[in-house]
Parts: C-alpha cells; structure tokens; sequence
C-alpha cells in the first residue's frame, strides 16, 4: 500500500490532572485550597495516580522507569482523538504519520522503526496487539484504540523485554480498559463536529452503557464510536494539474465493543471482551511533492497525482481472562486472539509508470496505469499464565509463561495498463513463541529495593514464497524453520529519600526475533542478492531518572537520563531498486534526557512543559541501506518540545470554565540515511503548531470550542523521495493537517 460533568471542585481536579497525565510524578494525596461557586473555601485533592506498567499495580511515583499515564479524555475536548496527536504532548516518544487512521508507527529513546517488525509494543490490557513478523506490514499498522471505552493510556519507555517480549525494543504502550460497572449504572454520549480549512466537515459519535447486571457481581459494558474524518487533499490531472476530485483523502471509521465483568466469589474475577475496528479510505494524505529539492507541491495546495482507489483496515479482539487471589498470590491466566488484515487497490503510477515504459521499450508515457493490489495481515493467538506475589517480608514476584503462535499473510499484485508484469508476489509465514518470565525485587528497607528479571524465549518462523515479475524474478520455495533462543534482562534499583522524591536507575534489554528473508533474485543470473535470515537483534538500555513534586504539589517533575547500545539491529536494505530484509553490520548507539515538568502557581493556573532530547547514531558505515558513520538515524528529530495551559474560571452558580493552548515542537529531521541507493536524503525542517480551547462543564455535560494547528502552518511531518535516475525524483509528503475548528458535547447520564 501507498505511505500513505461535574461540580466545580471534580472539574478542576480533572483539569489539574492533566499535568499528571502526560508523564508527570505519581502524586500523593496533596490538598490546595480552592474556592466553591459559593466563594467558600473547599480542598482540592491531587488523587495518586496508580499504574500496572511493572505487571502490578503501583504509584507512578514508585515505577522505576520512565511511565506516562494518559487520560484520553483530558485530550478529546481540545480536539486531540487519535493516539498520534496524544503522543505529541508525550515526552521520550515520536509518532511518524503515514496519512490515515489507522497506520503510522512510534519510535522511542532513538530507536528507529528500521524494519518490519514493530520497534514500539502495543498491548490492549494483557493482550499484545503487535506482530512479532516481518511479512504482515506490522510496522506501519497502528491500533488506535482512543475512541473506545479506555480509562488510560500507559507509555513506558526503554526496553521491556522481561515482561513484555519481543518488539518492546525502545519501548511499549499499553491501552487499560475502564471495568464494567459493578453498582451503578454508567451510560455516556458523545458528539464533535470539526471543519478542516479548504477541507472536508469531520465528525464522531460515540455512547458507553455499562450496566451492573447483577450487583458487585456482574457488570457489562457496551461502547462504540462512527467516525469520519473529511479530507483536505485534492487528486488532480497529472498533464495539467486541474482538479478532478476533491477531499480524496477522507476516511471512515466504525468501532464497537463489549466487556464483561463477572465476580462469582470475592477471591475469583472473569474478563471476557470483545473489540472491532473498520476504517475504510479511498487513499492516503500523501502529497505530491515538485521534487527532492523542496517541500513545494507539484501543484497548488494539497494534491495528489494518484488516482484514489479502495482500501481498508480491519481489526478484531477477543481475550478471556480469569484472576484468582490466594492468600498472597494472585494467579492470571488470559488468552487472547487478534486478527488484523489491510488492502485494497492503490495507484502507482507516478512512480512505477516511466520505469515500466524503460524497460520494456515503450514510448514514455504508453503505460496508463500502475495499481497495487494487496491483502497483508496477521492472526495471533496468545496465551499467557502469571502469578504475582504480595510482598512478603522483604520479598516480591513475578512468574510467568507465555505462548503465542501467529500465521500472516501479504499478498501483492502490480497491475499495469498496457500489462506487464512488475510483481506478482505472496508470501505467508507462520510464528511461533515459547517464553518463561519472571522478577523478585528486595526490599532492604521502606526507601531502598531492587529488581532483577529475566526472559527466555524460544522462537520458530517459517516462511512461504512465491513470484514473477520483473523486481523480483521467478521463485517458489519454503524456507526452513529459523529458531532461536533469545533472553532478556531487567536490573533495577530505586530509592526513595522522602515521600516525595523517588530516584532510580535501570539497566534492561530487548529484542526482535529471527525470521527468514524474502529473496531478491538477480535477472541476469538467478542468484539470490538478499541474506538468506534476519538475525534477531538486541537492545541494551541504561537508566538514571527522578521523580517528585513539592510538599505542596505546586510543582512537580519527571526526569530520565538515558543510552541504548543496539547492535545487528535489523533494517531495511536495497538490491535492484527493491527493499528486502536484513541486519546492519555494526550498530547504533543513542542517548539523550527528557522531562516532564508541571506547575501550577494558583489554583486556577496549570502549565504542564515536556521535554526531550535524543541523539542516535551509526557507529560505521551500512553500505546496506546506505547509513553513513556518525549520522543522527533519519526520521528521528534530536528535539521534541510541547506545553500545555489550562486557565480554570468560574461562570455561573453551576457552571465553570477552562480555556488554555497546547504549542507542540518537532525538530528538524532527515528522511533518510545520507548514502542511500533508493532514496534522497532530504532535510525535513523544525515545525512548531499551536492548539488552543475552552470548554464548559456542569454536573453532567461537558461542551468545548477547539482548534488544532490554529495559525495554519504547512508543515511536513514526513516525505519519502524515490530515485528514479538522471537526477528526477518520485516525491511525497506527509503535512499536517491544517487548521480544524471544532465543537463537541459530552453528556454523562
């Protein structure tokens, strides 16, 4: 595919912990003075925020590492509803956007997404969403679950291969859904009505029932959204650059789910859930750039030369799990089943077109047409057991099994006018994962513990092969399984001088396992040019951080210093014009600070700054994929910067306000490694966008006013430029979205 509510004093809560909820210090109960709408004194308290990310509940405080903790509500009334605008007001992490719901990927602590399988972990609860193969696209698919029923989003930074395995390399995310209602019932509505400028009208609407069927004991919940984002980007006439058809580049989207609670003894608890996605979308917001040597479009505005076709995105989750609490151990037990799968047909044209005419001898422009048809996906299933201890006397645990089996498939046809045959490729593979897991941690005393973990993981992958066509040659064949045995590390130790300060260091490892490799045949002699396996890679991470927050929670901060060693770490490599598999020579080394900080110097005043600094680079030349020794890796901005204020205000007896801006920067960026074959290396400059908003709340219903990129930058977030020799380019890129001005409505029943 193309690359392509509430009283006043629960109101300013909710507002202050806005702060907390991009990365800040796991708060004790801290009191401020506020006043009521009746100008009476009344205490606000800043609720400890309490997170799994270390597989047990625990004070973000207490978590020896580098966690953000994400309410998606504190962002959906400014107008931020997909996971990758969240992330820009997340410290340690980049989003890349591929142009539609649905798709991008996320780097963290300057490691790069250099190859198929995902760098960056995606769980739902204890579910792993990602792929651990490098044939199902699972690179550039991203399950955005911010629209569904999620109590929070947690980031975590740094390798998480102990407790999370493979993929978890430069770090994970995980969805917590909100449990169903055991007591009360819940129900919630929702609408937001956008218009992007010279752009399409966006909407979404979305409900939450859940119904304490049968008192503490059985609860369900039943949620679901409509989504659709109008387009901006325009397809015109190649020749003459009239238009043809405006806003190409809307999509839409549908997502519904159920969750069932049932507590048939106070010790015994059964999850079973259900979640689907659809997105369909006639073709991504790439736009179609003049040339590698500017960021200007081929024609005005935002527009695209190729023709948009039919494609889609389907997700669908099934877990069952059951939790058992003995004297002082808790046994878990969740088995999971995802399935994800993508296509349709998608215009090539602009950049195979010419070449097709080259080599087959034809007059320039003879060949019409150029369309990808493609069908990739993955289904897993996952099984995994877990028994968590209480502390007992100076000891704490965690044990573990895993097993997942996954089968993907991806199938790609190029369908030329006049035909000719470019690619005919399908190539499935099977995954299999055998894991134990585990950690203890030690308390010397109440202010100072360690942890040590360790991961051993048994893996096999088996890859079918079938081709024609010029790129790739004829062949058919299956490889042998690859197996590999690959363990991973956790030491930490933290140390809590007061009640208020938490201090730590980390040392952790991570990895991508082995896979076979798809073949890139030579047309004169049939050799195969590519390595025959993907060597698995590996991570190490080093760690020293602190967190804390004054006696009277004014202000507060969350600081990591870190450096990753990763070696042989698997990237894309070029033969024949073709990408295929394989392992850089040598390494990279990365390293940086980052930080979150939030201060609120009145009661009514919140200003929440991130922070974040990252270098990584080669440590000798990849003639590979054309890396050169000492360059910063490309699409990874050595700065990310962002702030968010929120002023609160009275307005009348029953209702208040809030009003505030958020200003995001990115840094500038190359787009690809300096001496690589198959694209230019072009610099993608430093962007700096402003949102800003105003909402309204009173016991029960919420209203908000936003606009997002508010002064209208036109500002690339990413571009590829395809050589295509004497010195012309196939340019796209990725803006942001334009100005959007919006309202939505929030109603608790």
């Amino acid at each position: 595919m193309q690359r392509s509510i509430f009283r006043k004093s629960s109101f300013l809560n909710a507002v202050s912990s806005i702060g907390i909820a991009v990365g800040l210090s796991g708060l004790s109960a801290v009191s401020v003075a506020a006043q009521d709408t009746a100008g009476q004194s009344t205490e606000l308290v800043l609720e400890e925020i309490i997170v799994t990310a270390g597989r047990r509940e625990q004070s973000l405080q207490d978590v020896p590492a580098a966690v953000s903790a994400i309410d998606p509500g504190d962002f959906t009334v400014k107008g931020l509803k997909q996971v990758g605008e969240i992330l820009n007001y997340t410290p340690g992490v980049t989003y890349t956007d591929i142009g539609t719901k649905g798709f991008g990927n996320i780097s963290a602590r300057g490691v790069p997404q250099s190859s198929s399988i995902p760098v960056f972990g995606v769980y739902l609860d204890d579910t792993p969403i990602s792929t651990n193969s490098t044939f199902s696209g699972g690179s550039t698919v991203m399950f955005d679950a911010m629209l569904m029923d999620i109590e929070r989003v947690e980031v975590i930074k740094g390798p998480q291969g102990t407790l999370y395995g493979a993929t978890s390399v430069g770090g994970m995310m995980r969805y917590i859904s909100r449990d169903p209602a055991m007591e009360e019932l819940r129900v919630t509505a929702g609408a937001d009505i956008a218009t992007t400028k010279d752009g399409e009208i966006s909407q979404v609407y979305n409900g939450r029932v859940s119904v304490p069927l049968v008192k503490d004991k059985l609860g369900i919940t039943l949620s679901g959204f409509w989504q659709d984002i109008g387009g901006y980007v325009d397809y015109v006439n190649p020749a003459t650059g009239a238009v043809v058809e405006e806003d190409v580049d809307g999509s839409e989207n549908l997502g519904y789910a159920a969750d069932i609670l049932f507590k048939p003894a106070e010790e015994l608890s059964i999850r079973l859930k259900y979640m689907k996605q659809e997105t369909d979308y006639g073709i991504d917001s790439g736009v179609q750039l003049g040339s590698y040597t500017s960021d200007a479009s081929m024609f005005d505005g935002y527009t695209t030369i190729s023709e948009p076709g039919v494609s889609y995105l389907d997700y669908e989750i099934i877990s069952g799990s059951i939790n058992y609490d003995f004297d002082s151990v808790s046994l878990t037990s969740t088995s999971s089943w995802v399935e994800y799968k993508f296509g349709g047909i998608s215009d090539l044209t602009a950049a195979y077109g010419p070449a097709i005419d080259f080599f087959d001898g034809r007059a320039p422009g003879t060949t019409t047409s150029v369309l990808l048809d493609l069908l990739a996906g993955s289904e897993k299933f996952v099984q995994e057991v877990r028994l968590t201890s209480e502390r007992m006397g100076n000891f704490e645990w965690i044990a573990g099994l895993y097993y997942s089996e996954e089968d993907t498939v991806n199938n790609q046809d190029v369908i030329a006018t006049p035909a000719f045959d470019l690619l005919t490729i399908s190539f499935p593979s099977k995954y299999k994962e055998f894991a134990g897991f585990g950690d203890v941690t030690y308390y010397f005393n109440e202010k100072f513990d360690v942890t040590a973990g360790v991961r051993l993981s048994k893996n096999k992958t088996t890859l079918s092969y079938v081709s024609t066509g010029l790129l790739l040659g004829a062949a058919d064949f299956e490889s042998d399984p690859i197996k590999d045995t690959v363990d991973t590390y956790l030491f930490s130790a933290r140390y809590r001088p007061t009640d208020n300060l938490s201090l730590y260091t980390r040392v952790a490892s991570g990895y991508r396992p082995a896979s076979a490799n798809l073949p890139i045949l030579d047309p004169a002699t049939g050799d195969n040019l590519a390595p025959p396996m993907i060597a698995p890679d590996n991570a190490w991470s080093y760690e020293i951080g602190a967190k804390g927050n004054t006696e009277s929670g004014v202000f507060g901060y969350d600081i990591a210093i870190w450096k990753i060693d990763w070696s042989n770490f698997q990237a894309f490599t070029s033969f024949s014009g073709v990408n295929t598999g394989g392992n850089a020579a040598h390494g990279l080394n990365a390293y940086g600070v980052e930080g979150a900080f939030n201060l609120r110097p009145t009661d009514a005043l919140s200003l929440t700054a991130n922070a974040t600094y990252s270098r990584s680079k080669l440590n000798e030349d990849e003639p590979g994929f054309g890396g050169i020794k000492g360059e910063q890796l490309p699409d990874l901005p050595k700065w990310k910067l962002s702030l968010l204020a929120d002023y609160m205000f009275d307005v009348t007896d029953t209702w208040a306000g809030n009003a505030g801006f958020g200003v995001r920067y990115t840094g500038k960026f190359m787009s690809s490694y300096g001496a690589s074959t198959s694209t230019y290396p072009v610099e993608v400059e430093a962007r700096t966008l402003v949102d800003a908003h105003v909402s309204f709340t009173n016991d029960n219903v919420t209203l908000g006013l936003y606009a997002t990129n508010l002064f209208n930058e036109r500002a690339l977030q990413g571009r590829s430029d395809t050589i295509l020799g004497g010195g012309s380019s196939d340019s796209n890129g990725i803006f942001e979205r334009p100005r959007t001005i919006g309202a939505n409505v929030k109603v608790d029943f």
